[in-house]
């Protein structure tokens, strides 16, 4: 696939929905997703329990965003005047689930399994928004890697990218280079899936 042109007209759609809002999310790719598009950005960094714990793969991301959004709520830093977002993301490949790799051996073995495959990835959002509280979301998106080599795998381990992010690549960066297409919003892959947040807030 091509590189995505940052800002898009859904990222600049979303910035004049929500000029200003708390992340309750460390990820510096959420962070840049919303600040090209306009978003001025306060970061909560929230201590929450991640466990994988669920009866499907969209009720286990669900459970962790909706742990992440409680922590920034119940905390000193809560602004009840302002909207915030926070999130989890996950791929879901072969009946299981991958979140970030711990090493660039794990890194190494996830590519592998991406190759020339079809990947679900599922993000889901605890919004806050003023006035309506806490709103739970989640959306989909499939992702078709291309046949990669292990020249290519190694090449694109080599540029870091695969540090902290669920299965081990970064669509804003060269991970693009990675995949044939992705049927399903983008921002959804990147983490943070802007259409469906608007969608759910024009409710």
């Amino acid at each position: 696939m091509q590189r995505i042109e940052e800002p898009d007209a859904l990222q600049l759609e979303f910035g004049k929905a929500f000029p200003s809002l708390v992340l309750a999310s460390s990820s510096p790719n959420r962070r840049a997703l919303l600040e090209k598009g306009g978003v001025s950005v306060t970061v909560f960094s929230p201590e929450a329990d991640e466990t994988k714990a669920g009866n499907t793969p969209e009720e286990i991301v669900e459970n962790i965003a909706s742990r992440k959004i409680d922590a920034y709520m119940s905390s000193e830093a809560f602004d009840p005047e302002s909207p915030a977002i926070a999130a989890d993301t996950l791929v879901y490949i072969n009946n299981h689930l991958l979140g970030k790799p711990a090493d660039r051996n794990e890194a190494e073995s996830i590519l592998k399994e991406l190759s020339d495959h079809e990947q679900i990835v599922i993000s889901a959002c605890g919004l806050y928004l003023p006035g309506r509280g806490k709103i739970m979301l989640t959306d989909t998106a499939s992702v078709f890697f291309r046949s990669l080599s292990s020249d290519e795998i190694n090449a694109y381990l080599d540029t870091g990218e695969w540090q902290g992010a669920a299965g081990g690549y970064r669509l804003q960066k060269t991970g693009y280079l990675l995949v044939d297409r992705i049927d399903g919003d983008w921002t959804t892959v990147v983490g943070l899936p802007l259409r469906k947040i608007l969608a759910t807030s024009e409710l």
